[in-house]
């Protein structure tokens, strides 16, 4: 390599390091035309459902296309994500601590909400206590989900186990929308399931609360809702992921100090992505057993990722160290 070679590498790299190309943290937001949002139509869900609704991711990503997408389950929300098909969103802790550790480069930011989590039994059986679910029936929406993963915490803490564990409970796996008929054919005895499904429940087939949501494990404080995003996305877009988070937090704040409004946004969007009316009371009860927050406590995620391993739906390694990232929390709050 002659001189004059050796001069121009020297200055090409000069250039790149002047100039920060190839540094993955260097934030292009300015170069992003259009951002994609995920979330779910549950009230557990709120903050994205009311700040799309109301306008205010709209109005924060301000010159940035809005995209919205819904999903009926995590897996799908994950899936998605993997893709490149969202961006950011709402999603349950139980998917995103298992593809994490599956090997997925996933972050968790913050919580949206707290509790919205139940277990319902049938309104016309005589369960009465957990000790009478010995020899019944529960239902739950998906394997290793976060309300499988709770329930099985409820179920371990009483002393009690599913048939497949070695106990005397059958566990089915069944759409909420499904459990209602299997509940009035006698099929089911009792379901775990988010808000506003529990109210609904209540209203349609009579179904009673049996463990509320401040009664399951962890005093209710596991997230029923969180934030996550690619490490992709976070490293590249800081200033993005940081709006977001603001929205959240404000759109927590506006839903609490604007309630009716809310319920009516959260009405009209439920029944946009679904089809389905729900009657502003079912919405309100709902909301009553939903903390709506963004503080995370992540020791109460790694007991939960403990719980999936232990059903073997996590082959190896349980430690989340590196899920969950508050630094953008912080830098906002």
């Amino acid at each position: 390599m002659n001189k004059k070679t050796i001069l121009i590498s020297i200055l090409l790299i000069s250039i790149l390091v002047i100039t920060g190309c190839g540094n993955k943290s260097t934030d292009t937001t300015a170069k992003v035309k259009e951002i994609t949002i995920g979330y779910f139509p549950n009230l557990t869900h709120a903050p994205g459902i009311v700040g799309v609704a109301n306008g205010s991711f709209a109005k924060e990503f301000d010159g940035i296309k809005i995209n919205v997408k819904t999903f009926p389950k995590g897996s799908l929300f994950m899936d998605a994500m993997a893709t490149g098909q969202v961006d950011i969103g709402y999603v349950g802790p139980g998917p995103v601590l298992n593809r994490y550790l599956q090997g997925a480069k996933v972050k968790v930011l913050a919580s949206a909400s707290v509790g919205g989590n139940v277990l319902v039994a049938n309104g016309d059986s005589k369960i009465s206590s957990p000790a009478d679910l010995a020899n019944k029936t529960i239902a739950t929406p998906g394997f290793a989900c976060s309300h499988d993963l709770l329930l099985r915490r409820f179920l371990w803490d009483n002393k009690l186990k599913m048939e497949k564990r070695g106990g005397n409970i059958k566990h089915i796996l069944q759409k909420p929308a499904t459990m209602m008929g299997l509940f009035k054919q006698g099929q089911i005895d009792a379901a775990a399931v988010s808000e506003p499904w529990a109210a609904v429940m209540e209203e349609k087939i009579g179904a009673k609360i049996l463990v509320n949501w401040d009664e399951m494990p962890w005093g209710g404080q596991m997230p029923a809702t969180v934030i996550a995003t690619t490490d992709e996305f976070a490293e590249n877009h800081p200033e993005l992921v940081k709006k977001f988070l603001k929205v959240n937090e404000e759109t927590i704040n506006f839903i609490k100090n604007n309630r009716a409004e809310s319920l009516k946004l959260m009405q009209q969007e439920i029944k946009r992505i679904t089809k389905q009316e729900l009657a502003i009371d079912i919405l309100d009860r709902a909301l009553t057993r939903t903390k709506l927050t963004s503080d995370i406590d992540p020791q109460i995620i790694q007991e939960f990722a403990n719980i999936s391993g232990e059903l073997g739906a996590i082959k190896g390694s349980t430690d989340i160290t590196g899920l969950v990232d508050t630094s953008f929390l912080e830098a906002i709050k």
